[in-house]
């Protein structure tokens, strides 16, 4: 479906001036934004449970498609629920309120990588089933990849016993599959090299996606979220970067609650890019249908993620 439609039961007009209440050129409220926000990706994560209803009987790597597909979004579902709390304010001992900017751009960093890899795994494949296979391949094998290393250590909280032996045939199955794949001759040689050198027990990890890469070619504008995702990154690879800005932020009490509108628009902004986008992906992939009962929700859900595309290709 696409928001710019008409339909007999939805009144796009009435919808969009109730959420957006506001005169031109002043923002909505956070607590509004982060209510979209939510909205979003609730009915995000209901177009992935109805997915996986209806690919129940699927079998081999049909299953393990479908199942990917929902773990993916779940996760992002999750990270946004545990995102929304951070935006409300702690209170430090003389009663100022602290905005954790570090750990709230460390998920979102999370959820526009989240994106990304489903973007890798369906969407940016195109239809082009043999690639699509090789990422999948590839995507499995650094997941086992982590498991063999993490398997042992987790065994005590599974109810199946771990065998590494079936964990180490189960990779090297994988990497034949991936050797042998048309397609494997155009992977980038660092990647083909990686393989090799898992094959030949020098390598314990793999890392096949290039996040910048796939924001350049994702639908997402390449240069704001670009720089957002070095920004956001910082706080993740340096502590020396965090703790600098934690350091000015603690010196600017007086300007806090300046610094925290700044810092929660800003976020909230790419946010609800990512989110948008997701779910619009999710539904032109899937073809998702859901329910007559919810037919007011998805026309709703579809308004405001198109919305929130436009003005970030707008003012990016």
């Amino acid at each position: 479906m696409d928001a710019n439609d008409s339909s007999n039961n939805f009144d796009y007009d009435s919808f969009m001036t109730r959420e957006f209440p506001y005169p031109e050129g002043k923002f909505p409220e956070i607590t509004r934004l982060l209510g979209h926000f939510n909205k979003i990706t609730k009915l995000l994560l209901e177009c992935a449970i109805q997915s996986l209803r209806v690919a129940k009987n699927h079998q081999g790597e049909a299953a393990f498609r479908a199942n990917t597909r929902y773990t993916i979004v779940c996760n992002f579902r999750l990270r946004t629920i545990n995102l929304i709390k951070i935006f409300s304010d702690l209170v430090d001992l003389k009663g100022g309120e602290i905005f954790d900017e570090g750990t709230a751009n460390i998920i979102v960093r999370s959820l526009l990588e989240s994106y990304l890899v489903y973007f890798r795994l369906y969407n940016g494949c195109k239809g082009d089933k043999e690639t699509q296979t090789l990422y999948f391949n590839m995507y499995d094998l650094s997941s086992v990849l982590h498991f063999l290393k993490y398997g042992k250590s987790l065994q005590n909280k599974r109810p199946s016993k771990f065998e590494e032996g079936n964990v180490k045939t189960r990779i090297k199955k994988l990497i034949n599959k991936i050797k042998s794949s048309d397609n494997f001759g155009t992977l980038p040689l660092r990647i083909r090299n990686a393989i090799l050198k898992i094959e030949t027990g020098d390598l314990d990890y793999l890392n096949f996606i290039n996040f910048n890469k796939l924001i350049k070619d994702s639908p997402l504008p390449t240069e704001f979220v670009t720089s957002y995702y070095s920004y956001a990154s910082s706080f993740a690879h340096s502590e020396g970067f965090s703790s600098n800005l934690s350091q000015v932020y603690f010196q600017s009490r007086k300007k806090w609650r300046e610094l925290n509108e700044m810092f929660k628009f800003r976020l909230i902004y790419m946010c609800l890019a990512v989110s948008s986008q997701f779910y619009i992906s999710f539904i032109e992939y899937d073809k998702t249908q859901l329910g007559d009962e919810k037919e007011q929700d998805v026309w709703e859900t579809l308004s405001l993620c198109n919305y929130y595309l436009t003005a970030i290709k707008t003012n990016k």
